[in-house]
């Protein structure tokens, strides 16, 4: 158990009540999370770096069973296949990085 877990859901719960989440689905489990693009950088040492920008979206940990880098993914409708999962802070939340199949 996280400290603070039960203000996250919480949180994400008025969120979604907002408009201001998106839902996540994987296999039958659906649940709220943040969708988030971020641009970053490649090869910012070379002459001109690239600017990529990936899309992300962060959930609660452990709340999608199966959740593992390859897992086929929906995010606000949008098919995705996880890239990776990147636990952050104390390991409450997680962010996904999502690549389109």
């Amino acid at each position: 158990m996280y400290l603070g877990e039960s203000d996250i859901t919480a949180i994400l719960a008025d969120l979604a009540a907002a408009g201001g989440g998106v839902e996540v689905t994987l296999g039958g489990t659906t649940v709220t999370g943040l969708l988030d693009r971020e641009a970053i950088e490649i090869l910012g040492d070379q002459m001109p770096g690239v600017i990529a920008a990936e899309e992300m979206v962060h959930v609660q940990s452990e709340v999608l069973p199966g959740l593992q880098s390859g897992a086929a993914i929906t995010v606000g409708g949008t098919a995705y296949t996880v890239l990776k999962v990147l636990p952050y802070g104390d390991g409450a939340m997680v962010r996904v990085a999502l690549r389109k199949p």
